[in-house]
């Protein structure tokens, strides 16, 4: 059963929808730009990569993969 939590001050927020799609919620504080989410995105990927047990390296390979050719539509709700 999903938990339920309170998030205060997020900076971003990413959750699948019914269809199987995933959202993302960008909320940028004064002074974050790409630089700031740049940084964020790289602990994203050593947080998956410790979450999965697996090497950083792989979760890279996949990043650079989709980087270079996206298969999803970036999905933003307003």
């Amino acid at each position: 059963m999903p938990r339920e939590m309170l998030i205060a001050d997020p900076v971003a927020i990413m959750f699948r929808q019914p269809d199987g799609s995933v959202t993302v919620h960008i909320h940028p504080p004064a002074g974050y730009g790409p630089g700031e989410y740049g940084v964020l995105a790289c602990d994203f990927v050593r947080h998956i990569a410790a979450a999965l047990k697996v090497d950083e390296a792989d979760v890279w390979k996949w990043v650079d993969k989709e980087r270079h050719r996206p298969t999803a539509e970036i999905s933003q709700a307003n």
